[in-house]
């Protein structure tokens, strides 16, 4: 369904968190959803994955009819566990961290906000961060484009300008995965899966063993 795959594609850019909502002193997880109707998913399953993030622990699905919108997905867990979200009509998954206490989720035409704790406000600056480069290095790579176009006057010290400055964005964007991936925990998980084949071979050689 064209409304979720763009939805899921666009929480990268659209994702917030904040603060931890209520925290708890046992393993207990609450995540309260919502969800816009109008996008018509006919179910909502949360797949917890295992620590070494490649067995899914536990399935848990929601009939979005029967939820009218809103539901809670609830249990244990010993330890925040990379989790993922999976509509019934859309193969993007949306990844997120599993922690203790109560997490809120707003699923809505615009994208995914998640409000929860400290791993979560990791990978959401993680993301918030990366795109903001990626859109820096695309306008320059414009510029770039613009520049040598045939009927554009070559400047050779411009060019080589953009060139850097293109080189040093790319730099940046490895570094933040590179760190983001060396600090360990749940968020590295999901960063290394989710973006460790856009490192550089330098950049890989960087990363913890």
């Amino acid at each position: 369904m064209k409304v979720l795959a763009w939805l899921t594609v666009a929480c990268a850019a659209l994702g917030s968190l904040t603060g931890c909502v209520e925290s708890l002193n046992d393993t207990h997880y609450v995540v309260k959803c919502t969800i816009d109707k109008s996008l018509g998913t006919d179910s909502v399953s949360l797949l917890i994955l295992d620590e070494a993030y490649n067995r899914v622990l536990k399935v848990s699905t929601v009939p979005r009819d029967s939820a009218m919108g809103a539901f809670v997905f609830e249990g244990q867990i010993e330890h925040p566990s990379v989790a993922y979200f999976k509509f019934s009509n859309d193969s993007t998954p949306f990844f997120f961290v599993l922690e203790h206490g109560e997490s809120l989720v707003e699923i809505g035409s615009r994208g995914v906000i998640v409000t929860a704790g400290d791993y979560n406000h990791q990978y959401f600056s993680y993301l918030k961060d990366r795109k903001a480069l990626i859109e820096a290095r695309l306008l320059i790579r414009n510029q770039y484009l613009g520049i040598i176009s045939a009927d554009s006057v070559v400047n050779i010290e411009r060019e080589r300008h953009l060139l850097v400055q293109d080189s040093l964005m790319g730099d940046s964007l490895d570094k933040l995965t590179v760190e983001a991936i060396n600090g360990g925990g749940p968020v590295a998980r999901i960063v290394f899966d989710r973006f460790v084949n856009s490192l550089s071979p330098s950049s890989l050689s960087k990363i913890n063993k």
